[in-house]
């Protein structure tokens, strides 16, 4: 059996290396204000940084890095993790069109959707998506859910993911559009909601491939086919999109679902009083 001190040893450790390796790139994109500083190579590299992190700290403390779900399972999961931001996104923007007349573009991607699908999908991943998920869901959540419970790892993993991201937020122009009191606590919001499905789905699969899926299919459908079909009103950044109050009721919606699902996770936990 395990020992709790390891693993809070892990966790700490894997924390230090991934903050202190992102710091490289918060400071190279926020000197100049922009993500897509250094061509995009930066934020793709920030983005391997968890990836980095977790990795170094298996190898040092368990000598390995087989836990991390490497195997797909079940494509009920997949399927599910690449449908639920569509699904979302869907009824969020298509609600926006609807009741706020001239704000559907029509600038649909320049080349059919088949290719958009596949070729923006597995680009996604590789440009960053997979370095990310290895971090936060093929090494901290399964830690985080050897010593707590689940409503606990998915609260506190979310916290720090959405810290993790907000240099970029503050000192770049990553959710540009809506003021910094606006975006920083509905953008956390976000991505504590979306946290509680990735690790849902993360611990019932077995997999980190539907957090990848999921994740990729965010970023992908949001930031590449549905913003480019919306007009930025004054309006738009508040209601549709990541830092959009309608598209965040909707995900709490769906993570409150998965909350209330969660007694049917396996319980990984050392202590089981915990």
């Amino acid at each position: 059996m395990e020992n709790v001190d390891k693993i809070k040893k892990a966790i700490i450790t894997f924390l230090i290396l991934n903050f202190g390796l992102s710091s490289i790139f918060y400071y190279l994109m926020g000197s100049v204000g922009n993500v897509a500083a250094g061509g995009g190579l930066y934020v793709a590299l920030l983005m391997y940084c968890p990836a980095a992190a977790a990795i170094i700290t298996s190898l040092i403390f368990y000598r390995s890095i087989r836990d991390f779900g490497w195997k797909p399972g079940k494509v009920k999961y997949l399927a599910l993790g690449y449908a639920i931001p569509l699904i979302i996104a869907t009824i969020s923007y298509g609600m926006f069109w609807i009741f706020t007349t001239g704000t559907f573009t029509g600038k649909f991607p320049p080349y059919n959707m088949a290719y958009f699908v596949l070729v923006g999908t597995f680009t996604t991943i590789i440009g960053g998506v997979l370095g990310e998920e290895i971090g936060w869901r093929g090494f901290l959540v399964p830690q985080m859910a050897k010593i707590t419970s689940f409503t606990k790892l998915a609260f506190i993993t979310g916290i720090i993911w959405a810290l993790w991201h907000f240099p970029l937020i503050i000192f770049a122009n990553y959710n540009a559009g809506a003021p910094l009191w606006y975006s920083l606590p509905v953008f956390t919001v976000f991505v504590i909601g979306l946290s509680f499905i990735l690790a849902w789905l993360r611990l019932k699969s077995g997999s980190i491939w539907p957090a990848v899926l999921l994740h990729a299919s965010s970023n992908l459908f949001v930031q590449s086919l549905f913003d480019p079909l919306t007009k930025q009103t004054g309006i738009t950044r508040y209601i549709v999109g990541e830092t959009g109050m309608l598209f965040g009721a909707l995900l709490l919606v769906v993570a409150f679902i998965f909350w209330w699902m969660r007694d049917k996770l396996p319980d990984n936990r050392i202590d089981k009083s915990e």
